[in-house]
């Protein structure tokens, strides 16, 4: 079978999902460290794959300070001496481990929250930091710790490492042993898996007569090289050995100048904290001692009904939920969120109708906008909010009253305005009456965009 490099090719993910997410919640609970953006520009890296150019191209390495190895070129390099400054490992197969052999004290090692539990057992003791495959899927969203980065790549832990480098702050890749293609042997090395798809041909360029032996799933792997260095711009990278992909870098052109802002809004997601530690601690021990906090859900449990009557649903999310009282007023099952309250901080699932009634007011200021637009993640449909405008009776541990926000209706139709379509806004004294419709979230900016304020700017 021949393979056009125009054309699409099936490619599927090497375990179920739900293997690849149990995973992902055992990591995020047993690693500590965590990747952080580089913050400041940085110079040449080596990006080294396993790809059978490595064999004639390794020698190269023993210039560069800093190399990032991937999968079985962590062993390769080892074995001749050279010590990667970082591993990126991606896949989710307990066959990592082997490919890694011997680890090294000063290396870091880059592993996503995907892999296998065994690689970390392999890596225990060493130094770990753990990263997140980027994933804009519901639950992609829910499962991705507050305050963690997601960084986004292609279905290949070469290009994984590409992006890892330069979220770190480099700049200039230089990359080993990413090659798209193979003659006999697929790896530069032996691979515990061996070769399970067969090689195909694929001319590239058409009609050029050269002819590449790969795979679907190399093939496709290739191709998304490019589209992951568009959306780094003023990234450049160079390509070593002889193979596709190689061939494909003499075509390919980079876009842009630099833009001027960090890399992390680019090719990284950060998933801000709803609430501090402290203030978590604060509302969980107020919701412990005290028996009236967090109770007041019962006395809209009428107008909720209404609503799902209304909108023909009893898809209900109470975000920010306190002790419950919503739910055991109502005639149907609902969602419930509250990040003090035990049981009940699991990051939500979006719903029809999400209430919020007596929550917005305690929000820390500087951390409203990050809550309204989970919120807004969160609501397929319609929100009703209540919101009181004045001080509260209670005071925190710390002498702040609990109402943290203290504005009136026109300071939260402004605010609210940003992030939902505000229907309806009832003032009843001081406590508000909100029914606000769903707004998208703009759009993030396209690749073409961003090289075109990359242009603009180094103009």
């Amino acid at each position: 079978m021949k393979l056009k490099v125009g054309d699409k090719h099936k490619t599927k993910y090497c375990v179920p999902e739900w293997v690849r997410d149990e995973q992902i919640k055992r990591s995020i609970k047993r690693v500590s460290g965590r990747i952080q953006p580089g913050g400041r520009k940085r110079g040449s890296v080596a990006i080294v794959g396993f790809g059978p150019s490595l064999n004639t191209t390794w020698k190269k390495l023993k210039k560069f300070k800093v190399i990032f190895s991937c999968s079985g070129s962590h062993k390769f390099l080892v074995d001749r001496g050279i010590i990667p400054t970082y591993h990126v490992e991606v896949d989710p197969r307990e066959h990592k481990v082997s490919l890694i052999g011997k680890p090294q004290k000063e290396t870091e090692y880059l592993i996503a929250s995907t892999c296998h539990p065994k690689v970390f057992d392999h890596l225990e003791g060493f130094n770990v930091k753990l990263w997140h495959v980027f994933d804009s899927t519901e639950e992609g969203r829910r499962l991705l710790p507050h305050g963690e980065w997601a960084v986004t790549g292609g279905c290949d832990v070469g290009m994984r490492a590409m992006t890892l480098a330069a979220f770190l702050g480099y700049r200039n890749l230089h990359c080993f042993g990413i090659d798209g293609s193979a003659k006999g042997a697929k790896h530069a090395a032996d691979h515990p898996l061996g070769v399970k798809e067969g090689f195909s041909e694929c001319e590239y360029p058409e009609g050029s007569g050269k002819i590449y032996h790969t795979t679907t799933g190399m093939l496709e792997a290739a191709k998304q090289i490019w589209h992951e260095l568009d959306q780094m711009p003023a990234v450049r990278a160079k390509f070593y050995g002889k193979g596709l992909v190689q061939a494909m870098a003499k075509d390919y052109k980079f876009k842009g100048g630099e833009p001027d802002k960090p890399y992390e809004n680019i090719i990284a997601f950060n998933k801000p904290e709803l609430i501090s530690e402290a203030y978590r601690d604060m509302n969980a021990k107020l919701h412990h001692e005290n028996l009236a906090y967090g109770v007041g859900g019962a006395r809209h449990a009428k107008a909720v009904i209404e609503l799902c009557r209304t909108l023909k649903t009893t898809s209900v999310l109470d975000y920010g939920c306190g002790k419950g009282y919503l739910a055991k007023q109502l005639p149907y099952p609902i969602w419930e969120y509250d990040p003090a309250v035990p049981g009940k901080q699991e990051t939500p699932r979006s719903a029809d109708i999400v209430v919020s009634t007596d929550v917005l007011e305690h929000i820390e200021p500087e951390r409203l906008a990050f809550v309204l637009d989970d919120i807004r993640r969160c609501m397929r449909k319609v929100g009703y909010f209540t919101i009181h405008t004045g001080p509260a009776q209670k005071t925190l541990p710390d002498g702040r009253n609990t109402h943290l926000i203290q504005q009136g209706a026109e300071w939260w139709e402004k605010t609210l305005s940003e992030f939902f379509t505000v229907g309806k806004i009832t003032v009843a004294g001081n406590e508000l009456h909100v029914v606000v419709g769903a707004k998208k979230k703009p759009a993030p900016p396209t690749p073409e965009a961003i090289a075109l304020e990359a242009q603009r700017l180094a103009a």
